[in-house]
């Protein structure tokens, strides 16, 4: 199966979308917080949250049946 992927404008600017086969994808050991800057993300996604995850907008959400972003609310108490 092949992956749509978004490309980083510093690693190729003419080059905005890419398909690549799953089984070339890896997953980092950890985060990866680096500088990531595509012309689609304000499009894609509201912004990050205070851990740096992109935040998915309603039809990225629904597409992947994820659930709606909730920022957990401040205990007062405490």
């Amino acid at each position: 199966m092949a992956c749509k992927v978004l490309v980083d404008v510093h690693v190729d600017p003419d080059l905005l979308v890419a398909y690549v086969p799953e089984e070339n994808l890896l997953a980092p050991d950890g985060p990866n917080k680096d500088r990531f800057d595509h012309p689609y993300l304000s499009f894609l996604f509201y912004g990050m949250d205070g851990a740096g995850d992109y935040i998915p907008i309603k039809q990225l959400r629904e597409k992947y049946n994820r659930p709606r972003h909730e920022v957990p609310p401040i205990d007062e108490d405490a």
